[in-house]
């Protein structure tokens, strides 16, 4: 450490050293191909070096010292296709060179971060990354990246309960556990933010989303098996701007977004507020049929809650050396959640049957510093700390304490929320320098996360003879993670690239509980989990031609048992789900093969991508001998399996006025063998008849389907945007699955009879929004789900029991104004 630090300083101290004093100067000015007028702010990049400078509000710029000799200056703005132009830099002489940008209308001039850690144009990069842009939250009316991400490819987004809509992702078959979610490139979207982070995390203080898919994503360590989902913040605006939004819409709909930024001379400021509130739905009911569900049952189908954003950033330009950056930003979340019985506003009530009740609190703070050393190097450090707070009542121990105590109610004095404290710190440091056809990047990152939990229980085994007694248990969880990677951008030939890489990981993490009372015979066990991991990758980009493009990515990682946010969507925390130090980390091996074909005004691409899992995590039911532990819920290795498919995508713009777009998915995830509950099942069934028992050998036989991962997968949109007018038209479309249905018993033989797999039916919804645009102001209307597409099939007693929408269209109207 103590060397590293020496040479940390003598880099800050020797970077003004490095850079060469060549007084050679460039000047010059950037225009639209198409109008002829000047372009403000674009950026002028010097290839292969790190000189860049933005020009001017007038669309001109200078840049002095440029290297000597033949050099490949680029101009590149948001909405243009990159222009390159070579350039003859002399010694005290000063150059000319004018742009012309021609309109980028595929969106493929992009730049994107997170596939390789180093900037790419989206179409050079060498690991697949997808974008989901600013532009985009504007059509799809995404209020949230849960809304943000909807419609793309590969990526599927749900919720897991009725009552309380725990919302979750899901990246090419596996779960939102397999799914590193990155907040401008640091994992600080932890387990108890995993819960419901993805509809509290706004989209007014967001560029763009990053996407990379599978073993791309090998560089960001533990969970990120799928993939990975960065979400990049706005950087301040040259010219001063407000913008501000009204939103207003059906079942209690209201929204109000503000934000604004700004740039004097050497800081930028930005800042930004989201107000969002939503009244509870009752829509549907229990049923077996479409017409049994689409009624009211008095229990809400979405929560009511209010949710509250704000945050800001401040950008530092040159604060210390020549091109250096520090950037500091900040960010509270607090939000309400409430749903349950709605009859008499029951669900109002914290401490009453048929309710839920759910309070977080989160504070953010990032640091990120940029130093260039030299033309041809560069130093990145961040840092990010959250706080995160959680208070939450349901009828969990009301419901065990009353089947206890022959249907009498607690003392009132005596209920308390379930409460969760957590706190996390993780920090990265990279060094990237190009050596010819070498891009090296070296780094290293660490994770600390603390979680402390209490909650208040009632023992429900009749065989214990602490039978009926309340307590309350004390959680203590943590998690220290440790990595090391290394990459290389090898630029074999100038249209051949490959990308090795390799990442080094220590986890050690561990569980800890105790009670305010004897209510067990021995203590609660710990659990303590040690894992080290060598995770290889290789990444493969090779350009056919200009227009077609090759990749292909083998990577390896792995998935530590440590923060699985089911534990804690549950409220259950403490001694509810048991987690043996003999569970093992699972192990994955990726691979994708890819193709991109850009035409002049449209792009066909392919992806074809397959991931083995071994020693497979999921959640079950507590076994026997855990059970008299004290737990209700465990987490098992239950097998190995694989996942895979093919994504095909068309964009289409036949006009320029005119967007079409159409993605298709068809996926495969299976176990190696019958799942063990399943079989347990059809044992206990073996004395019923026939027909019974052909129908869960039959339920046996599709368990080894991965559950909720749909055969297939489309999404389709439509934009047409004449004059001041824009027109969005959206579907997607959710092939047939396998769900699990586990009926709410006493015994395992009343669970086994009453439980079932579903194989769901196909289904599409749809998305309209219209808008015009007024000078600084635009009018916008739409819906969402405009059909009215229910779930055929509701249990309330298994509240994860969701396929598909369980309410009908939600209809919006709103005015934004930007300044």
């Amino acid at each position: 450490m103590k060397n590293f630090l020496i040479f940390l300083m003598a880099c800050l101290f020797c970077s003004p050293v490095l850079a060469q004093q060549t007084d050679a100067m460039l000047f010059g000015d950037v225009k639209s191909k198409t109008t002829g007028e000047h372009l403000p702010y674009a950026v002028i990049r010097v290839k292969g070096t790190h000189l860049q400078t933005t020009a001017d509000a007038s669309g001109h710029f200078k840049l002095a010292h440029l290297p000597l000799g033949k050099q490949i200056v680029t101009a590149s703005l948001e909405g243009y296709q990159e222009q390159r132009i070579e350039v003859r830099m002399e010694r005290g002489k000063a150059a000319d060179v004018y742009f012309l940008l021609a309109d980028d209308i595929l969106n493929m001039e992009q730049i994107v971060v997170t596939g390789t850690r180093t900037q790419h144009y989206v179409k050079n990069v060498p690991v697949r990354t997808e974008v989901i842009t600013s532009e985009a939250f504007k059509s799809k009316n995404a209020q949230n990246v849960y809304e943000a991400l909807e419609g793309v490819s590969g990526v599927r987004v749900e919720q897991q309960c009725q009552f309380c809509n725990f919302s979750m992702v899901r990246m090419q078959g596996l779960g939102a556990e397999h799914t590193q979610v990155l907040i401008d490139g640091e994992p600080i979207y932890s387990g108890l933010a995993g819960v419901y982070g993805l509809q509290q995390m706004g989209t007014t203080d967001l560029d763009r989303i990053e996407i990379v898919k599978g073993a791309g994503s090998a560089l960001y360590g533990s969970s990120a098996v799928a993939g990975a989902i960065n979400l990049i913040s706005k950087e301040p605006t040259f010219e001063p701007s407000v913008k501000g939004d009204v939103q207003f819409g059906n079942w209690g709909h209201r929204s109000y977004n503000a934000s604004g930024s700004m740039r004097v001379g050497r800081v930028g400021f930005s800042a930004f507020a989201q107000r969002v509130e939503a009244d509870a739905v009752d829509a549907t009911q229990e049923g077996l049929t479409r017409k049994e569900v689409n009624k009211k049952d008095g229990v809400s189908d979405r929560v009511e809650s209010k949710l509250n954003n704000f945050g800001f950033g401040t950008y530092f330009y040159s604060p210390f050396a020549k091109r250096d950056k520090l950037v500091i930003r900040g960010k509270a979340m607090q939000e309400d959640r409430l749903g349950g019985t709605l009859k008499d506003d029951v669900y109002l009530n914290p401490f009453t049957e048929g309710t839920e009740n759910i309070n977080t609190n989160r504070l953010t703070s990032e640091l990120a510093y940029t130093l260039p050393i030299g033309l041809r190097s560069e130093l990145n450090y961040s840092a990010a700390y959250v706080h995160h707070k959680r208070r939450a009542t349901n009828d969990t121990f009301l419901g065990d304490y009353m089947k206890t105590h022959g249907g009498a109610a607690p003392d009132v004095q005596a209920m308390r929320p379930y409460l969760a404290r957590e706190n996390t710190f993780t920090t990265s440091l990279t060094f990237g320098s190009q050596l010819g056809h070498h891009n090296l990047l070296i780094g290293a990152q660490a994770y600390f996360s603390k979680l402390r939990e209490t909650g208040l229980y009632c023992i429900k085994d009749d065989k214990s003879a602490y039978f009926g007694e309340s307590y309350t248990s004390l959680g203590k969880k943590h998690a220290t993670e440790f990595g090391f990677f290394v990459q290389d951008e090898w630029n074999i030939l100038p249209n051949l690239s490959v990308v090795p890489g390799v990442r080094l990981d220590t986890h050690n993490s561990g569980e800890e509980y105790a009670s305010d009372k004897t209510v067990f015979d021995s203590a609660f066990p710990k659990t303590d989990f040690n894992e080290t991991s060598v995770s290889p990758r290789l990444a493969l980009k090779y350009e056919v031609s200009p227009s077609l493009i090759l990749r292909a990515n083998f990577g390896t990682g792995f998935r530590a048992p440590y923060g699985f946010s089911e534990d804690l969507h549950l409220c259950s925390g403490s001694p509810r789900v048991w987690k043996s130090s003999d569970l093992k980390a699972e192990k994955s091996m990726s691979f994708n093969l890819s193709a991109d074909y850009y035409g002049k005004n449209y792009q066909l691409s392919a992806n074809l991508f397959r991931t083995n899992l071994k020693n497979k995590i999921e959640f079950s039911d507590a076994g026997e001998d855990v059970r008299r532990l004290g737990y209700t819920y465990q987490w098992q290795n239950i097998d190995d399996a694989y996942v895979q498919g093919v994504e095909l995508s068309v964009k289409y713009n036949p006009a320029r006025n005119v967007k079409l777009g159409v993605n298709w998915t068809f996926n495969q995830g299976k176990y190696d063998h019958r799942r063990a509950d399943w079989l347990d099942r059809l044992e206990l069934m073996k004395g019923e008849s026939a027909d019974v028992v052909k129908r869960y050998e039959q339920y046996a036989k599709d368990s080894r389907n991965v559950s909720r991962f749909p055969a297939m997968t489309g999404d389709f949109v439509a934009e047409y945007t004449p004059g001041t007018w824009s027109f969005s038209l959206t579907g997607s479309l959710q092939g047939r699955m396998y769900i699990d249905y586990t009926f709410d018993g006493n015994t395992d033989l009343e669970i086994a009879q009453n439980s079932k797999i579903k194989k769901t039916d196909t289904f599409t919804t749809w998305n309209l929004r219209v808008a015009k645009k007024f000078r600084h102001f635009t009018l916008y209307a739409g819906g969402k789900n405009i059909f009215s597409y229910i779930q055929d099939e509701k249990h309330l007693d298994d509240a994860a029991f969701m396929y598909a929408p369980v309410y009908g269209a939600t209809w919006y109207g709103g005015v934004s104004v930007s300044l």
